[in-house]
């Protein structure tokens, strides 16, 4: 078995804009303004008013240009830089959705916080994101589940 845990520093860059989810266009400018800029998208999450997505700490140097040519593009946006995070890439773990339960529900009880999950089928890949001052407890915790053997 080659379970392997990977950890990656993040930020989340915060758009808001009223019914932002509904509006097809604005969607699509945020995500050719991110590939115009360099900055690959780890991660998002939308709700009806606001968009999230994470990118790598190491393409930070780009965010403020980013955020300064969407607000020049997109009228009546709020993009803000949020809290650090840390990604963890749990890979090779063939996770089934009981599993992931597993894992979010031991972090959770545990007191830490998860800030977005995902999982990729295709790489068998589960990422789950927390603030970067609990990563080193979350750490922890999967690295104990890893050992004891527990599949998720």
């Amino acid at each position: 078995m080659n379970n392997r845990i990977r950890e990656i520093n993040a930020v989340r860059i915060t758009i808001g804009r009223r019914k932002l989810a509904r509006d097809k266009k604005s969607i699509q400018i945020i995500f050719q303004v991110l590939e115009e800029c360099g900055i690959p998208c780890e991660c998002m999450a939308i709700n009806i008013d606001w968009l999230a997505v994470v990118v790598r700490e190491a393409v930070r140097e780009k965010v403020d240009g980013f955020m300064a040519e969407l607000e020049r593009r997109l009228s009546q946006v709020d993009v803000s830089m949020g809290e650090e995070i840390v990604l963890f890439y749990l890979e090779d773990w063939q996770v089934t959705s009981r599993g992931i339960g597993f894992i979010v529900t031991s972090l959770s009880l545990q007191d830490v916080d998860i800030v977005m999950q995902r999982y990729v089928r295709c790489e068998d890949r589960l990422v789950v994101g927390v603030p970067a001052g609990q990563a080193r407890e979350a750490g922890a915790i999967l690295k104990e589940m890893m050992e004891a053997g527990e599949r998720p």
